[in-house]
């Protein structure tokens, strides 16, 4: 089996894509939440699909098919299982996305589809099975949280599931259980997300460069990941709040930590040259603590300083943007940090970044955040 199949959360599909491109590069989509890797499931992979946020299934491809023929595509799927199925006891799972496929059944595949694997060499166990074969009768996802504009048609897609691998949890990590928390906290899936976004394809980064920490959510992640951790922030309440909150989620990690109270217009001075860094960041534009105008000046500030410290660095954040941005036209110029993206994007373009991604986030009601992910323009 040498090739990996992956299914997205339904939380925000492009968003799922963009990541396992960041992490893995090329990809094959199949449908929105679905993408195909020609990459085998080994150590090193599962080492770097841990660094996932938006995966919610891991599974050794077997095949996909448009056919709508109900038993053409249970012959389809049964022969390909015979021909991979180990010897041991199996159960046969499957997952409706969206409208799922006209004239198919995905109680009716499960059923057809045992009875004809179902033998002394691989008899059925639903509760604890040796493997767990997974279909997945995918459809239109119109109505998901996050508007996605890409289109593809109904399709099934089988494969068995990846028994070493699972989905993130998150218990025990979220911004009230930490030792110092305030409500700007941000919460652990969408902190994972933005550091998995900065990878680039066969790289795994080093440093990890956060100048606005605030309570250090998004470096706890990345302290998790094994990264070195460099982060500062202007205001002394939260360098304090943040040294404690790394060293209860350092669990006798060796990793450097350093936090510093410090200007994002000086951080090249305190940190000098860091090979290998990433810079994730949820700037402190909207704090009271700062005004609204100032929000822009201390990003544009963020990317004139990473390229001094790693000029071939990524920067992955997210800046304030209207509730308009979550109909995610790519033709309209939205509001975002107060401007017209327009000219957002010509001011990150003079600082020497090219825009990878642009993306917009829910975070609760009316408000949305735009997620950014920026290269070097050389």
């Amino acid at each position: 089996m040498s090739q990996s199949l992956l299914l997205g959360s339904g939380w925000h599909p492009p968003l799922f894509r963009s990541e396992i491109n960041a992490l893995f590069g090329d990809l094959k989509i199949l449908h929105p939440r679905i993408v195909l890797l020609d990459q085998s499931i080994d150590d090193i992979f599962l080492t770097r699909i841990s660094r996932a946020a938006l995966v919610d299934d891991l599974l050794h491809f077997g095949g996909y098919t448009h056919n709508s023929d109900f038993n053409l595509v249970v012959n389809e799927i049964s022969n390909w299982c015979k021909e991979h199925l180990h010897p041991g006891s199996f159960a046969v799972r499957s997952k409706k996305l969206g409208s799922g496929v006209e004239n198919i059944s995905r109680r009716d595949l499960e059923k057809e589809v045992g009875a004809k694997l179902f033998s002394d060499r691989n008899p059925v166990n639903l509760h604890n099975p040796n493997y767990e074969i997974v279909i997945i009768v995918a459809g239109d996802v119109e109505g998901e949280v996050h508007r996605d504009s890409l289109f593809t048609e109904p399709c099934i897609v089988w494969g068995i599931r990846e028994n070493n691998w699972s989905k993130t949890n998150y218990l025990g990590r979220q911004p009230m259980e930490r030792p110092f928390f305030k409500p700007i906290s941000l919460e652990p899936r969408l902190a994972k997300l933005l550091i998995s976004l900065a990878h680039s394809k066969g790289n795994t980064p080093q440093n990890f460069i956060d100048p606005f920490c605030g309570t250090g959510g998004i470096a706890i992640e990345a302290l998790l990941q094994g990264m070195n951790i460099f982060v500062s922030d202007l205001d002394p309440t939260m360098v304090y709040g943040v040294k404690k909150n790394l060293s209860w989620a350092n669990d006798n990690h060796e990793n450097i930590i350093e936090v510093e109270k410090c200007s994002v217009k000086d951080i090249a001075d305190l940190w000098g040259s860091k090979e290998n860094s990433i810079f994730v960041f949820d700037p402190p534009y909207g704090r009271n603590a700062w005004k609204s105008d100032d929000g822009l000046e201390l990003f544009l500030s963020s990317l004139e300083q990473a390229l001094k410290i790693d000029p071939n660095s990524v920067i992955s954040t997210m800046l304030p943007a209207g509730s308009e941005s979550l109909e995610n036209n790519p033709d309209s110029d939205y509001i975002v940090m107060g401007r017209p993206w327009s000219e957002i994007q010509k001011e990150v373009n003079k600082r020497g970044w090219k825009v990878i991604v642009r993306s917009p986030v829910k975070v609760h009601k009316s408000l949305a955040r735009m997620v950014v992910i920026c290269h070097p323009l050389h």
